[in-house]
């Protein structure tokens, strides 16, 4: 069952709005130094911000501290996927744009993005924009609005509230540009990829003072999974206003229309399970413990799926940030957004029983809207006390969270017929019942949950012995509350088709303070070294056992130490990491019981982290990293598994990803580009009973950019897992594994004007 949440709250926004508004003057001025969503998203800083930074690497991020602090000044671990990899790999979504940052891995075959960092899930679908938190969406940002992504890596809850302790990712948005541009960029490769993009930014004015960016996104594909397609389409207006020289504003509105199959990768592969007769997974004995040998094109779906019953999203984003600039040292800054999501989920699933050949499938409609509010208001300025130099920052922070699912439970048998996965292929339903059943259950309410968090922050910088150690102290009260009602489970019988989701009932946690210290020391002007504790609190208490009873809020603390430096005259930049991270109350799908949660107990996870990224040389750009995580069950309330490796985590991932341009800089010139990932084999399950084994893969890339008629053109062509590996990207934790996918081959034509 797929759980979700909302928010309820109070806003300071239109009054801080107000406020700052009315000590605009109202004179316009020249670009001017502010920051909206941290440092300048866009590589070209046009809208304002600090000099341009292009290539590999980035010395400053906004994620970690919400201050755009030097990444050699910030004792906390963090990594920047530039635009530059994105378009270079060729990624089309940010779950592949982050393979290449250690202690981070992709969970393919769910619904929405979700992460592995350092040994632990994002939570389902919670990734962020520009500072500010998204749930529960298919593609939380399009890749064609991004400028790069931040990943901020151990407990963030200091800045961030309820949050899980890994670590998040941060996307962040592409801004207007003052000069003229216009980009159309066309891919096409394995799998009828069809992917259409175009950007235009510029300014409506001499002065530069109303600066806007349009962007469109058409993208059509099928799958190396039978039956599997889409049809996706996305728009995004950003403006920006500079009435005066100390106030900025940043509007933005996205909308996406998607229809496709499944989106969790109907391909799922069982493990070596049967089924007891109470639905009690046994394992199989002589079969090595892996997942049953499938071809990659595997499906439980059915190919009218697609015409009968897709799965359709409509959503649309709102977003501002706006900054007023007291002076030079004090800012006040403002961000919101709101997102209205509308889904459709229909398909066939996999939660029946199977037998080792015959595999159960449900069919289930669940049409359900989503609304996300989240708003933040931070004070940022600097202050000296004798020999102390201090960066402070002060915020408040609210997120609202609401979701309404509508539909039924899951029907099967006899309307799905049951598929033999030694030989699959269309085995029909019947269309017409399903379609009855559907409009039937139109109104039936099955659950219904609603998430709220409201916290103050404060932090310090403090530098000394002129700037050669940096002192980070932070900490956050916040409050949550999880409401949660539910028809799923032995209600259904009595309720449906009416049942209406009521009463919910709130789960309130007590208020929480979350602490975070770090100290760097400056070894050089390109070295650093520092430590750090942080502790922080999830809010996953809207999660209940199969028999009722709530789980505790999660709680986390780490002891981390690592040393950052930059090289060859900061155009390289490297880090080593250690981290010691420790979970209780973890959540994980219970294996007896799906759709609902266990808490493993106590889960640590420890290991080394190192990074690489920038130019070598005038030519060489590279990016690179490796881990080691050592990710074990501590405490896990009796359910027989300490001691055991954590599900999931690879104990060792190395990777590499370089290129070569033949004329850095020149509009005329080749560029090739060669990568490398490894990944150890990794537990299934946390009963350490099934493997998915360890793999290599390569990827490569081949550019030509040259001018045609006065306008830059570029053709490119990458293949993906060169030497068609096969191996499984991911789990579920208790039932079925994800393939990865075989050699795909994808070309490109880019236009700029």
């Amino acid at each position: 069952m797929l759980r979700s949440k909302l928010s309820h709250g109070v806003s300071a926004v239109a009054l801080a709005f107000a406020l700052s508004s009315a000590a605009v003057a109202q004179e316009a001025l020249p670009t001017i130094d502010i920051s909206g969503a941290g440092a300048k998203p866009d590589a070209a800083r046009g809208a304002s911000g600090p000099a341009k930074e292009t290539g590999y690497a980035r010395k400053v991020s906004f994620g970690a501290t919400k201050t755009d602090t030097p990444l050699l000044d910030t004792p906390v671990a963090v990594q920047i996927v530039p635009h530059e990899v994105i378009e270079d790999k060729q990624a089309l979504n940010t779950m592949e744009a982050v393979k290449n940052v250690s202690g981070v891995q992709a969970q393919g075959g769910t619904y929405y993005d979700q992460y592995l960092i350092r040994g632990f899930k994002s939570g389902y679908g919670v990734t962020w924009r520009n500072g500010l938190q998204l749930e529960g969406l298919l593609g939380a940002e399009e890749i064609a609005f991004t400028d790069r992504v931040e990943i901020v890596k151990g407990p963030g809850s200091v800045l961030y509230g309820r949050i899980e302790p890994g670590g998040f990712v941060n996307t962040v948005t592409k801004r207007p540009q003052e000069e003229f541009k216009a980009e159309l960029n066309e891919q096409f490769g394995s799998w009828g990829l069809s992917r259409t993009t175009a950007d235009v930014t510029g300014a409506f004015d001499k002065e530069k003072t109303v600066l806007y960016r349009v962007i469109g996104v058409f993208d059509h594909a099928d799958s190396f999974t039978d039956y599997d397609h889409r049809d996706n389409a996305a728009g995004a207006l950003f403006l920006t206003f500079r009435p005066t020289q100390n106030f900025e504003l940043n509007v933005g509105f996205e909308y996406y229309a998607k229809k496709q199959t499944q989106p969790d990768g109907s391909g799922t592969v069982p493990v070596n399970l049967l089924f007891d007769g109470n639905g009690r997974p046994i394992v199989v004995k002589g079969v090595n413990d892996r997942p049953y040998n499938l071809p990659r094109h595997f499906s439980i779906s059915d190919p009218s799926i697609w015409s009968d019953f897709p799965y359709t999203v409509n959503r649309a984003l709102y977003s501002y940030d706006w900054t007023y600039k007291f002076d030079d040292k004090w800012r006040i800054t403002n961000r919101f957004h709101y997102v209205d999501d509308n889904e459709n989920q229909t398909g066939l699933g996999n939660f029946g029983g199977f037998d080792g050949v015959n595999l159960t499938r449900t069919f289930t409609h669940n049409p359900l809207t989503r609304q996300i509010l989240s708003t933040n208001l931070d004070l940022a300025g600097e202050i000296v006390t004798g020999p102390l130099d201090h960066k402070v920052l002060v915020g408040v922070d609210w997120y609202k969270y609401q979701d309404d699912w509508v539909g039924d439970y899951g029907f099967s048998l006899p309307f799905v017929a049951p598929i033999n996965v030694f030989a699959p292929g269309p085995t029909g339903y019947f269309a017409p019942i399903l379609h009855a059943l559907s409009d039937s259950a139109r109104t039936n309410v099955l659950w219904r949950s609603r998430e709220q968090d409201f916290g103050v922050y404060a932090q310090d910088q403090i530098s000394l012995l002129d700037g050669r150690v940096q002192v980070l102290l932070g900490g956050r009260w916040d409050k949550a509350a999880v409401g949660y009602a539910s028809t799923y489970g032995g209600v259904f019988s009595s309720c449906f088709p009416v049942c209406n989701g009521y009463p919910l009932k709130w789960y309130p946690d007590s208020p929480r303070l979350s602490p975070r210290a770090g100290v760097l020391i400056k070894v050089t002007d390109t070295i650093s070294a520092y430590g750090s504790y942080v502790r922080s609190f999830g809010s996953n208490n809207s999660s209940s056992t199969a028999d009722g009873r709530i789980i505790p809020p999660e709680e986390a603390f780490q002891w981390e130490a690592g040393v950052k430096a930059l090289w060859l005259d900061g155009r390289l930049s490297t880090s080593v990491t250690l981290f010691d991270l420790t979970k209780k109350n973890v959540l994980e799908n219970d294996p007896l019981n799906p759709g609902f949660s266990i808490a493993a107990g106590t889960v640590n996870s420890r290991g080394v982290e190192l990074d690489v990224s920038g130019q070598v040389t005038e030519n060489l750009s590279v990016i690179a990293s490796y881990t080691f995580d050592s990710a074990k069950i501590v405490n896990d309330n009796g359910n027989g598994n300490i001691g055991k490796r954590f599900n999931s985590v690879a104990p060792n991932v190395g990777n590499i990803w370089a290129k070569w341009d033949t004329a850095p800089g020149a509009r005329e010139g080749f560029e090739f580009g060669f990568g490398v990932y490894a990944m150890d084999e990794r537990w299934g399950s946390d009963a350490n009973t099934w493997k998915m084994p360890g793999y290599v893969k390569f990827d490569t890339m081949g550019a030509y950019r040259t001018v045609w008629d006065g306008h830059e053109v570029k053709f490119q062509l990458n293949v993906k897992n060169l030497t068609d590996r096969r191996y499984f990207e991911n789990s579920d934790s208790y039932g079925f594994a994800y393939y990865g996918a075989p050699r795909t081959f994808m070309g490109s034509v880019n236009f700029k004007f």
